[in-house]
């Protein structure tokens, strides 16, 4: 009887819809994923750097291994609920649930520091962030096929 029972209950279970995730995981987080207060936390492959969203409203990319916080979005408001990726600007953006903006990098400013001006790539949309092992967040470019996967923003923290 138990057996039947599992049965018809594991037929059951495989016929139940799967919802696609929309919350980030691992160590990135895409377009269509937001990272919001109280989701598991960005981690880097090799376990040493964590991006944490704290109660505050601040985002906070620590060093596990130091025990020290290596960059963060000095935002303090307790409205502050979600960052995520902008599908148009490509920009990351620490919002609340009206999507108000307090929070937004400004790849623009990054790459002409990072690529000097004049070497600019022409599309700075981003659609992937990675808390990388060398402990830099970075914004990525994925779908310029030519180029191939390009930063668009970073926190320039690497090896820290």
């Amino acid at each position: 009887m138990k057996k039947i029972i599992l049965l018809v209950l594991a037929v059951f279970m495989i016929q139940l819809p799967v919802a696609p995730a929309t919350f980030a995981a691992g160590e990135r987080l895409t377009v269509r994923e937001t990272f919001t207060i109280g989701s598991n936390p960005l981690v880097s492959n090799n376990m040493t750097y964590i991006l944490n969203f704290m109660p505050s409203g601040d985002i906070q990319l620590w060093n596990n291994r130091k025990r020290s916080m290596i960059w963060h979005t000095n935002t303090r408001d307790m409205r502050i609920t979600q960052l995520a990726i902008d599908q148009y600007s490509g920009r990351l953006k620490l919002m609340d649930w009206n999507n108000t903006p307090y929070w937004t990098s400004d790849n623009n400013a990054w790459a002409n520091a990072w690529y000097g001006q004049g070497n600019v790539p022409v599309n700075l949309v981003g659609d992937l962030l990675i808390v990388q092992d060398d402990g830099n967040l970075v914004l990525y470019n994925t779908k310029n096929v030519g180029l191939g996967w390009y930063p668009v923003w970073a926190s320039n923290t690497g090896g820290q």
